[in-house]
C-alpha cells in the first residue's frame, strides 16, 4: 500500500471520500494522530484543485476547517495505522479562508460535495469564521491527561472549535496523556477565563481560574466593594507558581 493515495473512489469539493493513509511511529497513538493529519491535506489539496484556489494552509488552519472524519476503513498496530477516511470540510470556513465566493462554494458543493448549504444563500456569522483563521497572540505549554485515542481527539477538536483557540501543536503524546503548545488569541489568564465558561480548564499549577462571570482582584490584590448586607462574592486568588511550569488542560468533571 502506497503511503498517501488519492481520495479517487468518490467525493468532491467539500466532501472527501477514499482518503488512504499508511503511518508508522513509535506508538499506535501518534501513528493515528500522523495518518489523520496526513488525510486532511490530502483531502484539503484535492479540495482546493477542484474549487479552483490555491491559498497554502498550515496543519493547524486546515483542521480548523474539517467539520467531521468518517473511518471507512482502518487497521493499527502497536506501531502502525492504515485506513480509508471520508473528511468533511465546512464549507463556510473553507469559503472565508480561501477568500472565494460563499455562494459559489455553496454551489459547488450543491452539486458536488454533498453541503446542505443553498447556492447563493448569505454566510452566517462570517465574520466569526473570518476569526477563526486569526493568528496568535501568545502561546503557553500545557499538559493533559485523556483516555485513549478517543479521548485526545475530542479533546482536539474541542480546543479548535474555540475562538480564543489558534492553534494546538502536540510537543509530546503516549496513549494516556500529552504536551501541547496552544496558540491564543488572547492573553492566557484571559482566555482561560473565557475557557472555563465552555468547560474547559486551562490554568497554571496552583492557580484557581474563575469563570468570565465570577470577578478577579483589583489592582493591589483588593477584592471587589460588597454593599452592606450582602455577602461578598468569592473571587480566585492566584497562587505563586513558576513562570516556565506547563499550565493544566482537562475538561471540567473529567477528560
Amino acid at each position: 500500500m502506497p503511503g498517501l493515495a488519492g481520495a479517487q473512489e468518490g467525493g468532491s469539493g467539500f466532501v472527501q471520500r477514499g482518503i488512504t493513509v499508511e503511518t508508522s511511529a513509535e506508538n499506535a497513538v501518534i501513528a493515528r494522530n500522523r495518518a489523520l493529519a496526513t488525510a486532511q491535506r490530502q483531502a484539503y489539496d484535492k479540495m482546493a484543485s477542484e474549487l479552483g484556489f490555491s491559498r497554502s494552509a498550515s496543519d493547524s488552519q486546515i483542521d480548523g476547517m474539517v467539520d467531521s472524519i468518517i473511518v471507512e476503513q482502518e487497521r493499527a498496530t502497536r506501531t502502525g495505522y492504515n485506513g480509508r477516511l471520508t473528511v468533511n470540510f465546512n464549507p463556510r470556513r473553507v469559503a472565508s479562508f480561501a477568500g472565494i465566493s460563499a455562494g459559489a462554494a455553496g454551489a459547488t458543493a450543491s452539486s458536488g460535495g454533498g453541503s446542505s448549504a443553498a447556492p447563493g444563500a448569505p454566510p452566517a456569522n462570517l465574520a466569526a469564521s473570518t476569526a477563526a483563521f486569526n493568528p496568535a497572540s501568545a502561546f503557553v505549554e500545557s499538559v493533559t491527561q485523556f483516555n485513549g485515542m478517543q479521548g485526545w481527539l475530542d479533546l482536539r477538536r474541542r480546543l479548535l472549535a474555540q475562538p480564543e483557540v489558534a492553534s494546538v501543536d502536540i510537543l509530546a503524546i503516549a496513549v494516556d496523556g500529552a504536551t501541547l503548545r496552544l496558540g491564543l488569541r488572547l492573553p492566557p489568564n484571559e482566555a482561560a477565563r473565557v475557557l472555563a465558561e465552555r468547560g474547559i480548564v486551562l490554568q497554571q499549577p496552583g492557580t484557581v481560574v474563575p469563570p468570565a462571570s465570577q470577578p478577579s482582584l483589583q489592582p493591589g490584590g483588593i477584592a471587589p466593594p460588597v454593599r452592606v448586607g450582602a455577602s461578598p462574592v468569592p473571587v480566585a486568588v492566584p497562587a505563586a507558581a513558576s513562570p516556565n511550569a506547563p499550565w493544566l488542560l482537562g475538561v471540567a468533571g473529567g477528560a
